[in-house]
């Protein structure tokens, strides 16, 4: 009888709040600091030249049979590796090089062999670059292509190894010739039967195909089709699938790569690497039969001043088994890629199947590149650091600590124009786990996915004890941050992750879906997320999918606490937690969800997460566009308001008249205990100004202003 009278009492009083909400004007006088921006940033101090007993300088006119001095120093980084070899010491061995742009032909591999205690950086002051992309310059040709201006010139192909795919000029990727120039194509019909084989697991998603229909009158008549790939856009992940062949009156394609998801119709697709739709500035096409390379140059480009490079290595750093090595202040740059041969990824086709011959490469895993390889690569290897060095125009993954590493760190540095993942930190998936104490701080991503457009910027699976804390993260087709790995409530070696003070921005971009600037898997105990900045998340739900959420808690994730986040702007919910258990919502704002502020979708028999002291605004969307029953989501003193609609708040399926709940029949439920319904008086709400004025009646739910220190320390040109 009490709780029925309490409920009765509730519900009075939700509906005197709602007068109140809508009658009663609001006072906006007074700021909180919580809005103001973090401390001045400052340039990163690469400190002074000092040399050593024991030092080595290197440099680009240097010779590699000198002593390694300043007046007489080695040539290759390959040379001071060995050379350390030699040093009878115990004390840090520095390696200095010189200004200019060092050629990484073949892989540094470092092993248990290879000393510790080794700085590897650059002269103070000085650009220092270690790349795998080689010169062409000179011996250009004039040549109408398509009705175009190209610039050519030899380039014999005699094996694989002389083909490339990455080409870069002043610093930046150029781009494969491609069709389309704007927009998208759509396929036509899904594979038959006897094209496709069904994944181990969830054959609706994961169905393997060799073979899918287009339009006839989107298909050229290509010159060399088996150096053209369809890119496939699916729910959460791309499909990038080099041609085997095309029969243009059928519209039927082969490819010499399984799809790794469902090829379905109305999928979107282009066309890369297209000759006869080379026409643009700055484009290019290797035509291996011809044994000739083609550019459209672009303004001030002539035959003589043109000087691009070409890809040549994909890896430029290996370390197994070592410790202690760090570098510092060196620019890793212009790497080439291949298609990646998935291992993880369903069943394979039978050798009986009459299309088996046509497969080159395994389909890969259908999630975050996983597979894809790195361009420096750590495994079992400890104190392996990276300070204020630049990785830009990496085709691939740019860095990744494998199985087995350990206190290692990447600080202060700057990730631009990345293939794959910027960070890929992962391990076995033991419980503890063997990786650990990887961190990733003071870094700015951007544009990371270029060419594996499901990529993370920061991707971490199978590890503990990481700091992933005030970096900036922008411009990738999909998740900002990802974090864990196992679905559902099984043991998971991920635990005490910190995920704090990031700024993540315009990611997704109606590309892909099912994605979050920070998304996390599993249980996680003891994982933080805090005081993050994340903004402009999207996804284009009548293209692709569903899901451009702003902190996404997926399958199973549990025992995780997020507060002091500001999330606004997302294509979907800025929260959203599918499923898990005893999580803490507190004391964020969570503003402008296109399609509402926070989604809980599962109901299951437990608590999935305790919402309280937060600010949670709309303009006019659904607060909770689903409704899990209230004894799995505990809601608890927190705002609401909707700047369309007042104190009014709606929740439920939709806007429509019958599938909308108001906030009386939401109380009569459970929700909305101790509620405030106010304008919380943010400073400029319109221009996305969140500061608080001093007066907020959000304080009335025990909300706790905070001062932001999101983003980055370093100043990064």
């Amino acid at each position: 009888m009490n709780m029925i009278m309490t409920r009765i009492i509730s519900v009075i009083c939700a509906f005197f709040v709602w007068l109140n909400v809508i009658f009663v004007p609001s006072d906006v006088e007074g700021v909180f600091s919580e809005s103001s921006p973090a401390t001045e940033k400052s340039a990163f101090d690469e400190g002074d030249f000092v040399m050593g007993e024991f030092d080595i300088v290197v440099a680009p006119d240097g010779n590699d049979a000198d002593d390694g001095t300043l007046e007489n120093p080695l040539k290759t980084p390959a040379a001071a590796k060995e050379r350390i070899k030699t040093v009878d010491t115990d004390k840090t061995v520095t390696v200095w090089f010189r200004e200019g742009t060092y050629f990484i032909e073949n892989s540094l591999d470092f092993t248990a062999e290879d000393k510790s205690n080794v700085v590897y950086r650059s002269y103070p002051d000085e650009k220092v670059v270690f790349s795998g992309a080689k010169e062409i310059s000179g011996n250009w040709q004039k040549k109408t292509v398509n009705g175009v201006v190209a610039f050519v010139t030899d380039m014999p192909i005699e094996s694989d190894t002389d083909y490339f795919r990455s080409l870069f000029k002043d610093g930046k990727r150029l781009s494969r010739s491609n069709y389309p120039k704007e927009g998208v194509f759509k396929i036509a019909a899904e594979p038959k039967p006897n094209e496709a084989v069904e994944g181990s697991h969830a054959p609706d998603f994961f169905t393997h195909a060799l073979a899918f229909y287009v339009n006839t009158n989107e298909i050229f008549d290509f010159e060399n089709p088996g150096d053209v790939d369809v890119r496939i856009m699916h729910f959460w992940r791309d499909d990038l699938l080099p041609i085997h062949s095309v029969n243009k009156e059928t519209g039927r394609i082969e490819t010499t790569k399984p799809s790794a998801m469902r090829i379905r119709t109305e999928d979107s697709f282009v066309y890369e690497n297209v000759k006869e739709a080379l026409s643009l500035p700055g484009e290019w096409y290797l035509d291996r039969n011809e044994g000739k390379l083609y550019y459209i140059p672009e303004s001030g480009d002539t035959v003589e001043n043109t000087v691009l490079y070409a890809g040549m290595n994909e890896q430029l750093i290996t370390v197994k088994g070592a410790g202690n090595i760090s570098f510092r202040g060196i620019d890793f740059e212009n790497t080439d890629w291949d298609h990646v041969d998935g291992t993880h990824t369903g069943k394979a086709f039978d050798p009986s199947h009459p299309m088996y011959g046509n497969i080159k490469y395994g389909a890969d895993h259908p999630q975050a590149a996983f597979e894809v390889p790195a361009a420096i690569y750590i495994s079992e290897s400890h104190g392996i650091n990276f300070t204020d060095c630049r990785f830009e125009n990496i085709s691939y993954t740019a860095v990744k600590f494998d199985k087995a590493s350990q206190n290692c760190n990447i600080t202060s540095c700057m990730f631009n124009e990345i293939g794959a993942n910027a960070v890929f930190i992962h391990g076995d998936f033991v419980v503890p786990a063997t990786t650990c104490n990887i961190n990733v701080k003071d870094c700015h991503i951007s544009r990371y996915g270029r060419i594996f457009n499901n990529a993370i910027g920061i991707l971490l699976t199978h590890a503990k004890d990481c700091d992933l804390t005030n970096n900036e993260i922008h411009d990738g087709w999909y998740t900002g941050v990802s974090v864990g790995w196992n679905w559902g409530y099984s043991d998971n070696s991920t635990n005490n992750i910190n995920i704090s003070n990031n700024v993540i921005y315009d990611i997704g971009n109606g590309w892909l879906s099912d994605m979050g600037a920070i998304y996390t898997l599993g249980i996680q105990p003891d994982t933080v997320i805090r005081g993050n900045i994340i903004y402009n998340v999207g996804c284009d739900e009548g293209r692709y999918g569903y899901g451009g959420w702003g902190i996404y808690l997926d399958e199973g994730s549990s025992g995780m606490l997020v507060e002091n986040n500001l999330v606004y702007d997302c294509s979907s919910e800025t929260f959203h937690q599918h499923y898990g258990k005893d999580n803490v919502v507190r004391n964020n704002i969570f503003a402008f969800g296109g399609e509402g502020a926070l989604l809980v979708t599962k109901k299951e028999d437990h608590n999935s997460l305790t919402l309280t002291n937060n600010i949670l605004v709309v303009d006019n969307a659904l607060i909770y566009p689903f409704t899990p029953e209230t004894n799995q989501f505990v809601d608890n003193n927190n705002l609401f308001w909707d700047y369309t609609k007042g104190g009014n708040v709606y929740s439920g399926n939709s806007l429509g008249f019958f599938e909308k709940m108001s906030l009386v029949i939401m109380t009569v439920l459970g929700y909305y205990n101790n509620a405030v319904f106010a304008d919380p008086l943010f400073k400029d709400a319109q221009n996305r100004d969140f500061t608080l004025a001093d007066n907020s009646p959000a304080l009335e739910t025990g909300f706790t202003p905070w001062v932001y220190n999101a983003g980055t320390v370093t100043q990064f040109g």
